[in-house]
């Protein structure tokens, strides 16, 4: 694929790293509010829905850059593989999360960054894997399993070694259609990017749901407010921001601030859904967040001193 120099990446200063760390605060609620709308809804209808709801939200920001939503021949190929990634990873993600908790689906979801980190070595010849980025690959699977098997005996928690391994399945296709986005965004939208994605996921999930798990509407309130968090500010707003940094910004320099997610991820469903951490779960959080830290510190000193011989 040939990137266009004109829009080519830099490492983020100070601006889009602290837009990061918000994106990053707010992405720690995303499981915890998935978790609380699958007490009253299905996991396929609880996709399409929150599909639906970002999609309303990008609408509006394409007909405000004056955007088209059609979609160009060079385009189409693009759509068709980052919405496939994104269906099957949005089906895995909840599945998964409706049969364990929301702090461990956020904590497995938070390896995303080392997942990236892979591919990028497969798939971008000048983002290869270093001695530091392999330490912090074996920082990170260390919490992993520490999450997946810590916790599997504790009798006041709801743990599922299959709900856990369908996270992590999850955050790898997410690290991957990161790669992916950072890419394909060199040439087109990314907001008619994020828009077709939805579109796709709604094809995919709305007559799965129908057919397959019959979905009631509930009025209660607290599923609509879960939904329209998932929707409104991470599938619409937080998918069109981090799309945006990614056209902008070299990956590794964003993805370095994930570290946030986890505690912030397990706080909450502390808060909200009354989930005490156990000892896996918080073993797990010290070494991923070490793994990621040790991952983003060296890319993003890394990019940040190559600029500056530069300059």
């Amino acid at each position: 694929m040939v990137i266009d120099k004109k829009h080519e990446r830099k490492p983020a200063g100070f601006r889009a790293s602290l837009f990061q760390v918000f994106l990053s605060l707010l992405w720690g609620g995303n499981h915890v509010s998935i978790k609380a709308s699958l007490g009253y809804g299905a996991p396929l209808q609880v996709g399409w829905l929150r599909f639906l709801f970002g999609g309303l939200l990008t609408i509006p920001y394409l007909i405000s850059r004056g955007e088209s939503f059609i979609l160009l021949r060079r385009e189409i190929r693009p759509v068709l593989v980052i919405g496939f990634l994104f269906t099957v990873q949005i089906l895995f993600m909840n599945f998964g999360q409706d049969i364990t908790s929301a702090g461990h689906a956020t904590a497995l979801n938070s390896t995303f960054p080392i997942w990236a980190a892979i591919f990028a070595h497969f798939l971008v010849p000048t983002d290869r894997l270093t001695r530091w980025k392999s330490i912090a690959i074996i920082f990170s699977y260390s919490g992993v399993l520490a999450i997946v098997f810590g916790d599997t005996r504790s009798g006041d928690l709801n743990i599922s070694v299959w709900g856990d391994l369908m996270s992590l399945i999850s955050a790898a296709l997410l690290g991957f259609r990161l790669v992916l986005i950072s890419n394909f965004a060199q040439n087109m939208s990314e907001a008619k990017l994020m828009l077709w994605q939805a579109i796709i996921g709604i094809a995919c999930f709305a007559p799965a749901s129908f057919v397959l798990e019959s979905p009631e509407f509930t009025s209660n309130l607290k599923f609509w407010l879960a939904l329209s968090y998932q929707g409104f500010v991470i599938a619409g707003f937080g998918f069109l921001a981090n799309a945006w940094l990614m056209k902008r910004y070299l990956p590794s320099t964003i993805t370095f601030f994930s570290f946030i997610q986890p505690p912030a991820g397990v706080i909450l469903a502390w808060i909200f859904l009354s989930e005490n951490p156990g000892q896996g779960l918080i073993l797990g959080l010290v070494l991923i967040g070490a793994g990621t830290l040790v991952f983003g510190g060296e890319a993003y000193l890394k990019t940040r001193t190559e600029v500056s011989k530069i300059k």
